[in-house]
């Protein structure tokens, strides 16, 4: 009788313990298994279980070891660590190891966060970073959503400063394009919102002004055009005078006022009396034969045999713009 005690004793404590270690209670069930061990040793049922809790318990301090590599970022270590641990779990393939399944994936996964997280820091481009968000879709832990946040962060900062400098230097669509690639991964992102608005406004203003722009100049190549036709040469002086045999010299200067180069400049005058009747009309050529923007040129022109004072006035001016 006593001998049965003991035995339905030390089964109840062999599966108190086992369901122990199934929660994860592994050093209360090696514990218990260790004590009822010393009580029955040629119970080999017990030492199975008191070998497999202690294998798991050893698995999971070494767990332990690597949650502290992934908190200290030496990410290598505790990968070389975990891929040891997962490699045992498998090889011993019963239901306590497969307790630290969910353990090690866990990790698994902080540790490829973690290596994200060091990634990230030196990725410029938000293709680059967008793999990234890529990568990290399917997990759910809390570092995977800071992570997440940080990409965005950093896919924003990327696309604010590339569209800004694509603004300097008034390339508006690509900048638009620039903001457009980043809001396909940050969603909504009201910076971005605001900034695409605010690319789309200086467009417009900028647009706007080069239409001013091309009217003014239209406008001005105009009014050079209607000055080159008809204001271009301006008479500055012109005089009839008689020497001591009666000849008169008829002489005078003009000015280009044109904005480009005339030629063939000639001008018409009439050579009157002091009646103010006409006595002659005349022609003469300009010379230099090509008057550039602010040059001045001369012409001059001798006619005999005329009787009394003379005065003499300009008619017309013709030219050619070049």
């Amino acid at each position: 009788m006593y001998e049965k005690n003991i035995n339905e004793t030390t089964a109840s404590i062999k599966k108190e313990a086992e369901q122990a270690a199934l929660k994860g209670e592994y050093e209360k069930a090696e514990s218990m298994l260790s004590k009822a061990a010393k009580k029955r040793p040629e119970f080999e049922a017990l030492q199975r279980d008191l070998t497999s809790v202690r294998s798991v318990l050893v698995m999971n301090n070494d767990l332990n070891k690597v949650v502290e590599y992934v908190k200290d970022n030496r990410l290598e270590e505790a990968q070389t660590s975990l891929s040891a641990i997962q490699k045992q779990i498998s090889n011993e393939q019963n239901r306590l190891s497969a307790t630290l399944i969910p353990k090690a994936e866990n990790l698994a996964t902080k540790i490829t966060i973690g290596e994200i997280n060091n990634q990230i820091k030196q990725l410029t481009n938000i293709e680059e970073l967008a793999e990234k968000l890529s990568a990290l879709s399917g997990l759910d832990l809390k570092e995977a959503a800071k992570a997440r946040n940080k990409i965005n962060e950093k896919i924003v900062a990327i696309s604010t400063k590339k569209a800004e400098a694509s603004m300097k230097e008034k390339q508006f669509n690509e900048a638009i394009a620039t903001v457009d690639e980043g809001l396909q991964y940050v969603v909504n992102n009201e910076k971005l919102i605001q900034l695409k608005k605010r690319v789309k406004q200086e467009q417009q203003a900028f647009e706007q002004q080069q239409q001013e722009r091309i009217k003014h100049a239209m406008e001005k190549a105009a009014e050079e055009d209607l000055k080159n036709q008809k204001h271009a040469v301006k008479v500055l002086e012109i005089k009839a005078t008689k020497d001591e045999f009666g000849d008169v010299k008829i002489t005078g200067e003009v000015g280009s006022e044109a904005t480009k180069i005339v030629s063939s400049v000639e001008v018409t005058f009439e050579i009157k009396d002091k009646e103010d009747e006409v006595l002659k009309k005349g022609k003469a050529q300009i010379y230099p034969m090509y008057l550039s923007p602010g040059d001045k040129g001369k012409f001059e022109k001798n006619y005999y045999e005329l009787e009394g004072d003379v005065t003499v006035e300009v008619t017309d001016i013709e030219w050619y713009v070049e």
